[in-house]
């Protein structure tokens, strides 16, 4: 894999990379190409390498990291101005929560989605904390939420767990 020095660009978060395969490089063959990937962005701040998934486009990329949805976030629910409309757009976001179940003495956490009840029930409660989201794949929804008005949501990306899921990254890429 090697940079195309032509294709590289800064952004908001950072500076994007574009890679190729050397094989399809010299080639030119569809077989060869990289499929798994859409290129290299680099962290402004820390210098940490994210390569991205070639299911979107670099807009969806540069702005999801702009956000910080490459990290776990707190969504917090604020205020809901149509409850099942509200809860059905969380649901679009696939949420999870993790109750641990020890078993054989082995700590299962398997994680469970949240479904339109237990959404409806936490609007009793406002506002409402869902914990550790990961939402790098949900941009097109919460924008949708943001445009929609049935509920106002606040992201809180947890930084925390983002030194810790990055630095494993980070040495895989450097390898």
């Amino acid at each position: 894999m090697f940079v195309l020095e032509d294709h590289a660009q800064e952004c908001d978060f950072g500076f994007y990379f574009a890679v190729a395969v050397r094989k399809h490089h010299e080639s030119g063959r569809f077989e060869d190409i990289l499929v798994e990937s859409s290129g290299l962005l680099v962290d402004r701040k820390t210098g940490v390498v994210h390569k991205l998934g070639s299911a979107f486009d670099l807009k969806y990329w540069f702005e999801a990291y702009r956000r910080f949805l490459h990290v776990p976030n707190n969504v917090i629910v604020a205020k809901v101005f149509d409850q099942q409309r509200a809860a059905d757009a969380l649901c679009q976001l696939q949420m999870t929560y993790v109750i641990p179940e020890i078993s054989h003495g082995t700590t299962w956490r398997i994680p469970k989605h949240y479904n339109s009840k237990m959404f409806r029930n936490a609007f009793d409660n406002l506002p409402a904390q869902f914990e550790n989201q990961n939402l790098i794949f949900r941009l097109r929804e919460i924008e949708k939420i943001e445009s929609e008005h049935d509920l106002i949501i606040e992201l809180q990306p947890v930084l925390d767990a983002e030194r810790q899921w990055r630095q494993p990254l980070t040495r895989r890429a450097v390898e």
